[in-house]
């Protein structure tokens, strides 16, 4: 729909949108935490504690996040569609999610609690943050990558987000010499030993 604003891909797809949000709405005894259930996490993270695929970005904050994600574009099709009551309900059931993640992920000085490049990537990604803690956030996520040698330590879940959070918040020139960065863990590294997709580890074949 974003690349060719045909509706109809967001009718088809509208139903199942709305069924999802539902299913986790209606899990656990908090309406607005995603925090029962089976997940697998930040899979293969290099964070994750030794013998462990499981990353360190605590399960309940990453399902929580993609909870509030999932709303919103739930929220914004309905709007496209028309669904006006639709919309300012999932609207309003966004805004208690993003609060409720606050309250549980956040401290009251709008620090993130779970100090990963994960957990700061999808708090930045998702408008999770209030306006005011999103710099130093963002400031901390770069921070943590220079620490590590300018090397990432996200799994599945928080590797699609890290250069593009990087670049929307300033730090375009870090987010360069990431995707360059050619020593493991790194995208050319696996380039280096003759990848030509991505690994499911980023120690698919070591030296």
């Amino acid at each position: 729909y974003l690349c060719y604003g045909d509706k109809r891909v967001l009718e088809r797809q509208y139903p199942s949108m709305k069924a999802w949000v539902e299913y986790i709405r209606a899990q656990g005894e908090n309406e607005f935490l995603w925090n029962t259930g089976t997940h697998f996490g930040d899979w293969v993270a290099l964070d994750a504690k030794e013998g462990s695929y499981v990353g360190a970005t605590p399960k309940d904050y990453i399902a929580t996040a993609f909870y509030a994600y999932s709303t919103q574009l739930t929220a914004k099709a309905a709007a496209i569609l028309g669904r006006t009551d639709e919309a300012a309900l999932y609207e309003a059931l966004h805004a208690n999610i993003v609060r409720a993640f606050r309250d549980e992920f956040v401290t009251p000085n709008g620090r993130v609690a779970a100090p990963t490049q994960t957990a700061y990537a999808l708090a930045l990604m998702f408008d999770l943050l209030e306006e005011k803690d999103r710099a130093r956030t963002a400031a901390m996520l770069a921070a943590h990558i220079e620490e590590n040698g300018v090397h990432l330590t996200t799994g599945f879940v928080g590797t699609p987000y890290v250069c593009l959070v990087l670049s929307r918040f300033g730090y375009n020139d870090l987010a360069y010499r990431l995707v360059l960065q050619k020593e493991y863990p790194s995208w050319l590294y696996s380039v280096s030993k003759g990848a030509t997709t991505i690994w499911e580890h980023w120690d698919g074949i070591k030296p």
